[in-house]
């Protein structure tokens, strides 16, 4: 199985972000297609989340996978320099421009609250939430303007050890008459600080202000799996916004709708997950003539620069019969419901559809000459990796092809070792 981010979830709006879909193996064709001058060309930057798995046990757990063009890739390119930041904040950092009264190198991380090192899953600090509401907002057919938006998404949380924990979003799906009557209430039992509560997706919500929400977030990505109360809200605006979300629950905790979910065995609406809230930033230059995939986010923010975006879809061999010459930004992320679920086997399986449903033929494309250079980056630890891979690598033969789980192995972000 592995997801799909086609037309149709787009003509959707991305309601149905990480949806798993069969996963079909190679091409109509075999062929690459045809571009019939030498300057209609594509050069390639490749961003795939979750590429490697870093939840343990990693190079076991990559031992035996059929990704053969991902193994040479790895074994023949080019590493390249390593770019600071997680992969959200690279896209935001080319597509927006810095705000007028932002630092030079504005903060990533969250200061610590008084009394209490501020730590993730691994204790390692928790990144500020990029403020990214009013960019999908315009995704989800709102209009921001100048206001003030903040995500407030609804979540399941899970019973761990040491208290409640951070559900992987795919886990909830809320239907749209479900999320309809959970909003509905909000409003009804708060009317002054939801009273411009938006739910135009299930699993996306908004709240809308005059004034800057004063609160600084953890977006849920960097929160699953971990303790909930080490990932709230921080900053002057505190003790409204989390009374607010403890009375929701409250009010979710008999709601008609989680007794009807509980029934049929469902995950329940937790809570609601405040997190990006900002105004409109400026467009930035991206410096490509189009980017793909990456979901709402990425959709979000190539609108805002003017930037042609596309949806990826299922297969490589459409997608490059739609794309022009030129620099283009493509975000495969079919891997990361399952990394964040902690699926190590649905993660393989979907690995192996992407090399053989996006990876292969990408890579016949680039010896056919359709595709100049490709520039692949990976998360690893806070920051991405990067690998050059030419149609000349083929001939890089004294690097022999070694199988993943030996990357898995090497120190972070490492493949020439």
């Amino acid at each position: 199985m592995c997801h799909n981010d086609g037309p149709a979830k787009v003509e959707a709006r991305l309601h149905q972000p990480g949806r798993v879909l069969d996963c079909p193996r190679g091409h109509a064709s075999g062929r690459p297609p045809a571009r019939s001058r030498p300057d209609d060309t594509l050069h390639l930057e490749l961003l795939i989340p979750s590429l490697f798995w870093t939840q343990g046990q990693g190079a076991d757990v990559m031992r035996g996978i059929a990704a053969p063009t991902l193994e040479r890739w790895l074994s023949r390119g080019r590493p390249g320099a390593s770019i600071p930041g997680t992969a959200d904040r690279w896209l935001w950092r080319r597509f927006t421009a810095p705000a007028a009264d932002a630092p030079a190198e504005a903060p990533t991380e969250a200061p610590a609250p008084q009394g209490r090192a501020l730590a993730g899953a691994a204790g390692t600090p928790v990144p500020l939430a990029l403020p990214l509401a009013p960019v999908t907002l315009a995704v989800d057919g709102g209009d921001p303007g100048r206001r003030w938006w903040m995500r407030a998404d609804p979540v399941h949380f899970v019973i761990g050890r040491t208290g409640l924990r951070l559900a992987p979003p795919s886990l909830l799906q809320l239907r749209e008459e479900e999320a309809a009557a959970l909003a509905t209430a909000v409003r009804a039992h708060f009317p002054e600080i939801a009273d411009d509560l938006r739910a135009p997706v299930p699993g996306r919500w908004y709240l809308g202000a005059d004034e800057d929400f004063a609160l600084e977030t953890t977006a849920p990505a960097d929160a699953i799996g971990d303790d909930v109360d080490r990932n709230l809200p921080r900053g002057p605006g505190r003790r409204r916004w989390l009374g607010f979300v403890n009375e929701v629950q409250m009010l979710w905790f008999d709601h008609p709708v989680n007794q009807a979910r509980e029934r049929h065995g469902e995950p329940v609406a937790s809570s609601l997950w405040l997190h990006g809230p900002g105004r409109m930033p400026d467009a930035g230059q991206p410096g490509c003539a189009g980017a793909s995939g990456g979901g709402e986010l990425l959709a979000g923010l190539a609108a805002l620069a003017g930037c042609r975006w596309l949806p990826a879809g299922e297969l490589a061999d459409p997608w490059l019969g739609r794309t022009a010459a030129g620099r283009w930004l493509l975000v495969l992320d079919p891997l990361v419901a399952d990394a964040q679920a902690g699926d190590p086997f649905r993660w393989r399986t979907a690995l192996e559809c992407l090399d053989a449903g996006w990876l292969a033929p990408l890579d016949r494309a680039l010896r056919a000459g359709a595709i100049a250079r490709i520039d692949l980056h990976w998360p690893v630890h806070g920051s991405l990796s990067t690998l050059h891979v030419a149609a000349a690598d083929r001939f890089r033969v004294w690097r022999r092809q070694r199988p993943l789980a030996t990357f898995a192995a090497l120190p972070a972000g490492r493949t020439d070792a």
